[in-house]
């Protein structure tokens, strides 16, 4: 009885373990399955993140670069335009001062063939008319208008004009006339009005001084101004402008490439 009760027994624990181990290896396997699918899952998700960071920072970084590239394209296309305008703008300043300069110089070469090189811009002194053409002004007395001529041949042969108090007044008076008759044979003979008359005298006599004489194109126009009877060197500077359509200094400019070519 106690060895069938021992067989029993050990047939029980035998059948026990037997029915157990099974389950458990199951039991273990599915439990080492279930720990690798949860590590499974836990690598993808970390993958998944870590995936997800390296986009988003290949995104930005393809961002940052597009916004660089743009950028570039900008600056480049700004410094281009900015470049052709500086070059157009040299390029108009270039122009501009060519056709001054062959202005100019158009300028002085028409004045200097109005009259002969070697007297440019020289006025020659007043020649006394016939007795015939005294008689024109019939308004005048004849005798009046030949003492008139005489003064302004004398004005002019003596350079009274460069005297700063020149004026139509004080000529009257030293020939005993009045203004009007004075202004009368001026503008007649002359063909001008006598402040003209007066300016052109002092302007011709400063050309050929220029002519003449190198060293006073090297003078301040302040300077001769004060040598030819002007009172500021704005005024002189005016009427040169006035009378030969250009400035002292393009006319001095002018005078000497001409005479360094010839």
């Amino acid at each position: 009885m106690r060895i069938f009760l021992s067989v029993l027994f050990l047939s029980a624990i035998s059948f026990q373990a037997f029915i157990r181990s099974p389950f458990q290896t199951i039991y273990a396997s599915n439990k080492s399955i279930s720990s690798s699918l949860v590590t499974h899952l836990k690598s993808s998700t970390q993958d998944q993140i870590i995936w997800n960071k390296k986009l988003e920072k290949a995104n930005k970084e393809n961002s940052n670069l597009r916004q660089l590239h743009t950028w570039e394209k900008r600056l480049y296309s700004v410094t281009i335009v900015t470049t052709l305008i500086i070059l157009a703008g040299l390029m108009h300043l270039v122009f501009t001062t060519h056709m001054k300069k062959k202005y100019y110089k158009g300028l002085y070469l028409q004045e200097i063939k109005k009259q002969e090189i070697q007297n440019s811009f020289h006025r020659p002194e007043t020649i006394l008319h016939s007795e015939e053409n005294i008689f024109e002004l019939t308004d005048i007395n004849p005798l009046i208008v030949e003492s008139i001529l005489h003064s302004l041949e004398t004005f002019e042969k003596e350079k009274k004009y460069l005297d700063k108090n020149a004026s139509l007044s004080n000529l009257a008076k030293e020939c005993a006339t009045n203004t009007s008759y004075m202004s009368k044979v001026v503008n007649h003979y002359k063909k001008q009005n006598f402040a003209s008359y007066l300016n052109d005298l002092r302007l011709n006599h400063a050309t050929e001084l220029w002519r003449k004489n190198p060293k006073l194109r090297y003078k301040s126009i302040q300077g001769m101004a004060d040598m030819t009877g002007f009172n500021t060197a704005q005024s002189f500077s005016k009427k040169f402008n006035e009378k030969y359509k250009i400035s002292p200094t393009h006319f001095l400019k002018n005078l000497n490439q001409n005479i360094k070519k010839s």
